[in-house]
């Protein structure tokens, strides 16, 4: 299917969703990094002003400060949502388990990989996992070999930048196309190489195109190839064998927020709006200066059409080592009325953000510390909303995951699940006993005996999918046959006893 060489246009081809979305994407990955970053494309954020010199221009943008309150408010969420448990069931298999502590052969745990996640799709909507296996000159024949070969499942995440194009069915990623720059520096006796690696996944193969030493303009566009100019017809190489995956299906998972869900988008504009006003204060502060006046002494002439004699012309000298003789000398400082609004203002935007983002509620204002507890919880209903949704993507993300890793490693992936990351709270524990001591002193008999039984049979389902959270179809389906069986039961009543006198 893929030939040993491919034309320069074909492989920096782009998806038209990736072209039109590009920019937005860099602007927030700038907003959200900040630092060096920012600092070296800062001209973006603060264009020149009207009549603005080039030279005053480039003393303010110098003077650039900002406070990366978007980076802020996704670490928050990111480290709230970190707090819930994950509770992975059918899935009690040496391979999985071990891919579980390491996801990326380099040390991290599936929690740090939900974290990355999650953290990637709040900034740029989406994020793509590629669940792999190492290499081996040997090729397997069966699962022995694999274990004698230490051939082992692993993910490496693409963030959008990098899918620049694809093709998707029922929102599933029906093959990707990964564009990769590199700076090689493996060769200590060489400078730096840069490659850059176009790679082809679907639900068969796995195909790598490279091209080494070359040259990248400002757009980032690949300018020259071994010191050669390029054009579309330009031809690069297949890197080694095609690679036959045998899953049968795309080894790709994309974890990708609902556009109403994608927040940052809305509040990458409050934080450009915070960082113009806080370099703006930043501009006026250091403009500020203290004025210095003077009046001379006036000293009356006998000439009467001259009232005053001229004193001697030009500054008077200032330092310590002179006195002066003025008939008067003040300091005028700077009243800067502007400056508390502007203070304000930004406390206004911060908190916006961190509206946005779920992170703020009435509590966090101010005047409402004396707030009870209860009413606290309460302020923050839209952020555990949307903490529990975030929790069930990333719940129903990995447990496709495991799903395809299992299938690599030859287990069935049916019997796998991913529950949790529906609680917030600190004392998950102890709370989580608190609600099950709750709900065993719900007299569910009486409850079933009072209301409708299809009223009944509802509450009772839709409590038992709250208390075990996202399971596998299977589990699901079990889980309504027990309640069908339950349902079935005789209700027994309470009766009082009837005492005789004798």
């Amino acid at each position: 299917m893929y030939p040993n060489i491919l034309s320069l246009g074909i492989l920096e081809a782009t998806h038209p969703e990736y072209s039109s979305m590009l920019p937005v994407w860099g602007e927030i990955d700038l907003l959200a990094s900040g630092g060096y970053k920012l600092k070296q494309a800062i001209e973006l954020f603060l264009p020149q002003r009207p009549g603005e010199d080039a030279q005053t221009y480039e003393f303010r943008l110098k003077k650039f400060t900002y406070l990366n309150i978007l980076a802020s408010a996704i670490g928050d969420v990111t480290s709230k949502l970190s707090n819930s448990s994950l509770v992975v069931s059918g899935a009690d298999v040496e391979e999985i388990n071990q891919f579980r502590t390491d996801t990326n052969l380099s040390g991290r745990d599936e929690k740090t990989l939900l974290a990355h996640l999650l953290r990637e799709a709040l900034k740029f909507k989406k994020v793509y996992l590629h669940i792999d296996k190492t290499r081996s000159e040997i090729t397997p024949l069966n699962k022995a070999q694999e274990e004698l070969l230490k051939i082992k499942p692993y993910i490496t995440t693409y963030s959008p930048f990098e899918v620049i194009n694809w093709s998707e069915s029922k929102g599933k990623p029906q093959w990707i196309k990964v564009r990769q720059v590199i700076t090689d520096t493996s060769n200590p006796l060489l400078p730096p190489i840069t490659k850059v690696i176009w790679t082809f996944i679907d639900s068969n193969y796995i195909a790598r195109y490279e091209a080494s030493n070359v040259e990248l303009d400002k757009s980032g566009a690949i300018s020259k190839i071994e010191d050669e100019n390029v054009n579309d017809d330009t031809t690069i190489p297949l890197v080694g064998k095609l690679i036959a995956h045998g899953l049968g299906e795309i080894p790709v998972v994309k974890l990708e927020l609902p556009d109403e869900m994608w927040l940052t988008d809305q509040a990458a504009a409050k934080a450009l709006e915070h960082l113009r006003t806080d370099c703006a204060k930043y501009d006026l502060l250091t403009f500020a200066y203290f004025q210095r006046t003077y009046k001379k002494v006036q000293t009356p002439d006998s000439n009467f059409e001259e009232s005053f004699a001229d004193s001697e012309s030009g500054t008077p000298p200032t330092g310590l080592q002179y006195v002066l003789e003025l008939d008067k000398f003040e300091w005028s400082e700077p009243q800067g009325h502007i400056i508390p609004h502007l203070m304000d203002a930004l406390k206004q935007i911060e908190g916006q953000v961190k509206t946005l983002l779920s992170q703020g509620g009435v509590s966090a204002e101010l005047g409402v510390v004396a707030q009870s507890g209860e009413s606290k919880r309460m302020d923050f209903v839209k952020e555990e909303t949307l903490l529990r949704f975030y929790g069930q993507l990333l719940s129903s993300t990995y447990q496709k995951v495991l799903q395809l890793v299992a299938k690599s490693v030859g287990y069935s992936p049916d019997l796998i699940s991913v529950t949790g990351l529906n609680e917030f709270e600190n004392d998950t524990l102890e709370s989580q006993i608190s609600k099950l001591i709750s709900l065993s002193e719900v007299d569910f008999n009486k409850l079933r005996g009072e209301i409708p039984a299809t009223a009944y049979s509802l509450i009772y389902t839709d409590l038992i999918s709250k208390a075990t959270g996202n399971l596998s179809a299977e589990q699901q389906e079990q889980i309504k046959k027990e309640i069908e069986a339950k349902l079935r039961e005789p209700l027994i009543l309470d009766t009082p006893s009837i005492v005789l006198d004798t």
